[in-house]
């Protein structure tokens, strides 16, 4: 119940802050209007709406391909329909959860309720966070080589995000990598922590919190032997994570040149997405709400006409049509359970 509770407050939260997100960026761009907006849907074909939906469920279908590539590498199979639900559970809560904290424990849920064994939802959802991270700054790398000019063009602030993003994931990766190939240094590092943290009473308990540190520390040594052993099936998940991260940033594409954005520009367009998804990281609010939105209009502002229309249609699909489809994937599955539950328990009755 406190969980759902937790739950609840920060996608009331998240709403509360979209919806100022929202009202600042109308309101405080002179030059946007209603007609405007509609103009610019307008403007956009069909076919961009279609493909730029696609790839908003790309987003979703590839990170459920990263995870049912190593559930199967494991010795755990499972339909792909199945993966689609673990990584939109995933999604969702991430979404409404600061730094996406809530989305692997959720999605860790549901595959060790389908019979997946705890460890080996843990490692698949340990290593394919650090692919994807991975493949946040190999983008990131090449937006800098493409337009580090647009780079130098933002103002302090957006060049603060997008530098703190960077760090907060380099951070992460190499974290990730002494984990795997410094256990030793990183367990005594990490138990010395703990014990700090319990004398100073900030936590309880450390000979269950030094358990808990125990398998995680395992966890990671299981997917060093994955990375150190297995080339070929560690470039596989790399590239389904870039795909997913590509799919994030062509929706943007998509909506650039249904809006009549020229393709000479689309490398600029690539650049200033890509900015927007390394800020998000700089920042523990649900959804990066408002820290996206910022980055995104300051690199679009010179290479569109309408860079606020612009970005809301392409934010919209991305981030809430995204948000609102998983969150109805959740409920149905929920739903479902609940039903299935029902049934068993009445038939155990009789």
């Amino acid at each position: 119940m406190k969980k759902r509770s937790k739950a609840v407050f920060w996608l009331i939260v998240l709403l509360a802050l979209s919806a100022l997100t929202i009202y600042i960026i109308v309101s405080s761009n002179d030059g946007f209007s209603l007609d405007k907006f509609l103009d610019c849907l307008e403007t956009i074909s069909p076919v961009w709406f279609v493909l730029a939906a696609a790839c908003a469920f790309g987003f979703i279908y590839f990170e459920g391909a990263a995870l049912r590539c190593i559930c199967h590498r494991l010795g755990c199979d499972f339909k792909r329909s199945r993966a689609t639900v673990y990584a939109a559970t995933d999604i969702y809560f991430s979404d409404i959860t600061p730094s996406a904290a809530g989305g692997q424990p959720a999605a860790m849920v549901l595959m060790m309720k389908d019979g997946i064994p705890g460890a080996v939802a843990a490692i698949a959802l340990v290593l394919n966070l650090a692919m994807y991270t991975l493949a946040i700054l190999v983008l990131s790398l090449i937006a800098f080589l493409l337009n580090f000019d647009m780079f130098l063009g933002f103002d302090f602030p957006a060049q603060l995000f997008i530098g703190i993003g960077g760090v907060v994931q380099v951070a992460f990766i190499v974290l990730f990598a002494m984990c795997i190939f410094k256990k030793p240094l990183v367990h005594s590092l990490a138990a010395f922590i703990l014990r700090l943290l319990c004398k100073l009473r900030i936590l309880k308990d450390y000979e269950a919190h030094l358990v808990k540190l125990d398998a995680s520390v395992e966890q990671y040594n299981k997917c060093g032997e994955l990375i150190r052993h297995e080339y070929g099936f560690m470039l596989k998940v790399f590239l389904l994570n870039v795909a997913q991260r590509m799919s994030v940033i062509c929706v943007a594409l998509c909506i650039f040149l249904g809006s009549g954005g020229s393709l000479e520009m689309l490398d600029a367009a690539f650049s200033a997405q890509t900015f927007a998804v390394l800020g998000s990281n700089a920042v523990p609010l649900p959804g990066a709400v408002g820290v996206v939105d910022y980055i995104f209009l300051t690199g679009f502002e010179t290479i569109v006409f309408d860079p606020v229309s612009v970005e809301l249609i392409s934010r919209g699909l991305s981030f809430y049509a995204s948000f609102i489809f998983c969150g109805i994937v959740f409920l149905i599955e929920i739903a479902v359970r609940k039903i299935r539950t029902g049934k068993d328990a009445g038939e155990s009755q009789d």
